[in-house]
């Protein structure tokens, strides 16, 4: 359950709100992001990247509900969004939780100005991480801006 009483906004916990913060925060504590991983070609033993790259798909993935929080609650996104940063941060007190958070926010704006229309900017930012050669950076990017917008969908479809 939420502690709220360090939040500015509050929602009743059975108002469709309260239920779309109770389903993301279990979707987002039980993601293990393997599929991401395998994607990307980061194996168990890329230790530094691996945690790295765990910060980046936990903050992807509050952006990308972010987004589907505009489009079904468009006048309580950013109050719902902010609870839920807040709600993240007093439950997940370390230091690579505070850094996810900020990725959600960096995250949240190169989602916003085109919306589920594209995921392009996303996808180069993540691939921007490795120093592969064009061919094989365009190829992952595409796979990723794919996999993003199939992500962005499975959220929206548990909102509720």
């Amino acid at each position: 359950m939420f502690n709220r009483q360090n939040t500015a906004e509050n929602f009743d916990g059975e108002s469709a709100a309260g239920l779309a913060l109770k389903n993301f925060a279990a979707l987002l504590d039980d993601t293990d992001f393997v599929r991401e991983l395998e994607l990307m070609e980061i194996g168990r033993l890329q230790l530094m990247l691996r945690r790295q790259m765990l910060v980046e798909w936990r903050g992807l993935y509050m952006a990308l509900w972010r987004l589907a929080l505009e489009k079904s609650f468009p006048g309580e996104a950013e109050a719902m969004f902010a609870e839920f940063m807040a709600h993240y941060k007093n439950t997940h007190p370390d230091r690579l939780s505070a850094a996810c958070v900020e990725r959600a926010k960096e995250y949240w704006g190169m989602l916003a100005p085109a919306g589920e229309t594209d995921f392009n900017p996303a996808a180069r930012h993540l691939t921007s991480f490795f120093s592969n050669d064009t061919k094989d950076t365009r190829s992952l990017s595409l796979k990723l801006a794919l996999h993003i917008r199939k992500t962005y969908t499975y959220i929206f479809d548990r909102l509720l």
